[in-house]
């Protein structure tokens, strides 16, 4: 599978095709996730006309996904230690398809008034399959690829999460045009099935992520860890040549003498220490306010609703789903943008600029809806046209700050003695945030109107800034050991 010849190692077609492959099913699993966060945006008008949910029912609808997220991520870890990351890609993407049809059925008039908690309980199941392959195909990749091609990888989980927040879009304008939109004069019944034809369209890369896993070998870092070294090497061969495999067999075994021996001295360091103390507890808590505050800005829930936000705002008809693919396209180009800088300018510095462009933007938004709401402008193509400038603008700033960074900064700052699971809690909390202000937008903007939700996103996003200017250390360039002793001191 691979030659040698002096310091040049060359492999085979069949390896480098096997490389590629891994790469477009990074795409994909980053596709799928991208796709079970908007899909509701483009659907949610026309449900929200035709279901019949009261406020409360149309928030949980829209927040089930994220709530079912919190549970595929908490247990995705263990599911993958105990059966394989292999195992829980297909079990995941299974679920995901799975979830489809149950939602789908859910408008089906002999479930009656029961039809919300079908819809609820497909919604989750969506959400949980969310979270699992959002925890188990990042590891995969970080366990298959070589050190050379990882970040072009996990790159590429990132990048096609973003674009598949736009083929959900785009899947919207699709049906507007072939159906009508949700504010036009069609059948009630025609309202369904649009809805029911955007969810159905999610399911496409779903079947070939559920498909294209069979193909994947089993993460060599598992079936080690299993004992398996001939499994390990095999599957490091598959895409690394049997040559290189071999040396980054022999580097696992180092490191994993080297970890263990590592952890017998932290174990021994720390003692009869207590984890209550300023080196612990500081960036814990900075860790956790950065996680938290990014979903405060209401990211989520302006994916999952912002083709009804363009509505209210005065875009009418297939011009709200124009407007909600334009700005996730934004999302896609400064995404590329923000992977580019992360490294050369730093974290605290990107954070800085994008909470600033994020408060600059949320704070139009909610003075455009603020001059609708008392009567000083009537809603129109302008209004509207001034909303989405202010949209395009806090995502444009969202993916160049907070984007990229809040994953760096939960992983960099956590000291080690508590990474694993203060990791677990960040999450936990960053996915409830989340999960909260989606459940209650709908009653949320009916009670006080849209002015006031975005005037306190952009409130809390002033805590945000005030977090990364003055009390966030800079972390680019710096070993996870040398951020650790900083806080000590």
């Amino acid at each position: 599978m691979g030659t040698t010849d002096g310091n040049t190692t060359t492999v085979s077609a069949s390896v480098r095709r096997y490389a590629k492959y891994l790469m477009v099913m990074a795409g994909l699993g980053g596709l799928l996730y991208g796709i079970d966060v908007g899909a509701m945006a483009a659907a949610f008008p026309y449900l929200k006309i035709t279901a019949g949910y009261t406020q409360e029912q149309l928030g949980f609808t829209v927040s089930a996904v994220l709530a079912g997220s919190i549970v595929g991520s908490l247990v995705a870890g263990v599911l993958a230690d105990i059966f394989g990351r292999k195992n829980m890609i297909l079990a995941s993407s299974l679920c995901f398809a799975l979830a489809i049809p149950v939602i789908c059925a859910s408008a089906m008039p002999l479930w009656g008034a029961a039809g919300f908690w079908v819809m609820l309980s497909g919604r989750i199941l969506q959400g949980a399959s969310a979270g699992l392959f959002g925890v188990v195909v990042p590891m995969y990749l970080a366990e298959c690829l070589p050190p050379e091609s990882r970040g072009k990888g996990t790159g590429m989980f990132q990048l096609f999460l973003t674009i598949g927040l736009v083929f959900m879009a785009v899947v919207g304008l699709i049906v507007v045009y072939a159906i009508g939109a949700s504010d036009a004069d069609i059948p009630l019944d025609k309202k369904v099935l649009a809805w029911q034809l955007i969810i159905w369209a999610s399911i496409i890369p779903g079947i070939a992520l559920f498909l294209g896993a069979f193909r994947l070998k089993e993460s060599p870092r598992w079936l080690y860890k299993r004992g398996d070294r001939e499994g390990a090497l095999a599957s490091l061969a598959s895409n690394n040549g049997e040559t290189r495999a071999k040396e980054i067999l022999d580097e696992i075994i180092a490191s994993d003498e080297a970890e263990a021996k590592a952890k017998a001295e932290l174990a021994a360091k720390a003692k009869g220490e207590s984890i209550f103390q300023r080196k612990y507890i500081v960036p814990f808590v900075l860790a956790v306010l950065v996680l938290a505050c990014t979903q405060a800005t209401g990211v989520n829930s302006a994916l999952n609703y912002s083709v009804d936000i363009f509505q209210q705002s005065g875009l009418e008809k297939a011009w709200a789903n124009w407007a909600d693919f334009g700005f996730k396209v934004v999302n896609v180009l400064m995404t590329l943008v923000a992977v580019a800088l992360v490294d050369k300018k730093g974290r605290t510095f990107l954070l800085k600029i994008g909470t600033s462009g994020i408060i600059v933007g949320l704070g139009l938004v909610g003075v455009m809806f603020s001059l609708i709401e008392h009567g000083v402008l009537a809603s129109s193509m302008t209004t509207g046209l001034l909303v989405l400038l202010g949209f395009v603008i806090f995502m444009a700033f969202y993916a160049v700050g907070p984007g990229v960074c809040v994953w760096l900064a939960l992983s960099e700052l956590m000291p080690a003695r508590i990474r694993t699971n203060g990791m677990a809690i960040g999450m936990v909390i960053n996915q409830l945030v989340s999960t909260v202000i989606a459940s209650v937008l709908p009653k949320w903007s009916g009670a006080c109107g849209y002015s006031w939700v975005f005037f306190t996103l952009a409130g809390f996003t002033v805590i945000y800034f005030i977090t990364a200017a003055f009390f966030m250390p800079e972390t680019k360039g710096k070993s996870l050991e040398e951020i650790e002793r900083y806080f000590a001191k």
